[in-house]
């Protein structure tokens, strides 16, 4: 069984390293999609995101099989609902990036794995083990310390953040029920197409399109194609792993904001923000070993 196959294996390690991989690429991404919001409006920089996206991944459908291979849905209306979920979730996710710091869409954004753990239990069946909520538990704390009180974080956009983080859980777990007939590609590919279809008519029949230079044209390029990769890799991680095992993973995601921060933006971390950093960076690597230990276990 392959890598492009269209069904789940129970390879967790793997999964959990793809998805610390394709979440490392998101603030990334998230920092350059900031920094153009004070240029371009909200629906013009969605509809760039999506469109510099499929590209990238166009040509790996071509390198996987082609069209016919990677668009041919077993489950249409699952595909139906879980797009419109995620469009929702892009949006708010977008505005609250308009009007929010990066730290503070991150921060409360961290509420996401918890929904996760919640919604796969119920919708999933999935039986998670104690060390699992602890792990849970240790991230969402950790993130409280880097954002102690008293530290300004705390904004009206948290509101759209935590609807946002709430679509987004539920999106995921309907990725993983996707993932056991579905092609990655086209998991990844669906919700592009639709955030297109959507912003298209809006953008430019209203006054929200401003030209952009070739320079700028080069950088959403850019953006595309990290996003691109990092959907794809979220996208084969719950193919390869439960969305119970994969939620902490979400939490090694501060460390690249507080990064980013500090390179981009010249914002030095205070001593919790880089406490929290390291326990996160830490408790992720015990995830990975305590993962790969138990599948070397099952496997005798």
């Amino acid at each position: 069984m392959t890598i492009y196959s269209r069904s789940l294996q129970d390879k967790p390690f793997l999964g959990i390293f793809l998805k610390i991989f394709g979440i490392a690429l998101y603030p990334l991404s998230d920092a350059f999609v900031k920094y153009f919001m004070e240029i371009y409006s909200v629906p013009q920089a969605t509809f760039l995101r999506a469109l510099a996206r499929m590209l990238p991944l166009l040509i790996l459908v071509f390198f996987q099989g082609g069209f016919k291979h990677v668009f041919s849905p077993q489950q249409s209306q699952l595909h139906i609902v879980r797009l419109l979920i995620n469009v929702a979730s892009t949006f708010c996710f977008m505005y609250a990036f308009s009007s929010a710091s990066l730290t503070t869409v991150y921060t409360f954004g961290y509420t996401t794995p918890i929904f996760m753990l919640i919604l796969s239990t119920i919708l999933l069946k999935e039986s998670i083990k104690f060390q699992k909520w602890i792990t849970i538990g240790v991230g969402l704390m950790t993130v409280i310390l880097g954002m102690h009180p008293g530290s300004g974080i705390f904004e009206i956009a948290a509101l759209l953040v935590l609807c946002a983080s709430f679509l987004a859980a539920l999106n995921k777990v309907l990725m993983r029920r996707l993932a056991s007939t579905e092609h990655s590609l086209a998991i990844a590919i669906y919700p592009n197409i639709l955030i297109l279809l959507i912003v298209f008519p809006f953008l430019f029949f209203t006054d929200h399109w401003q030209p952009l230079p070739w320079s700028h044209w080069g950088i959403f390029a850019l953006i595309g194609t990290i996003t691109a990769i990092g959907q794809y890799a979220i996208a084969q991680a719950l193919r390869f792993a439960q969305v119970s095992v994969l939620a902490p993973a979400d939490y090694t995601s501060f460390f690249w904001v507080v990064l980013i921060d500090l390179l981009w933006w010249s914002k030095t971390p205070d001593i919790y923000t880089l406490i929290s950093a390291a326990i996160i960076m830490i408790s992720s690597f015990f995830l990975l070993h305590t993962t790969k230990r138990e599948e070397l276990r099952s496997q005798f």
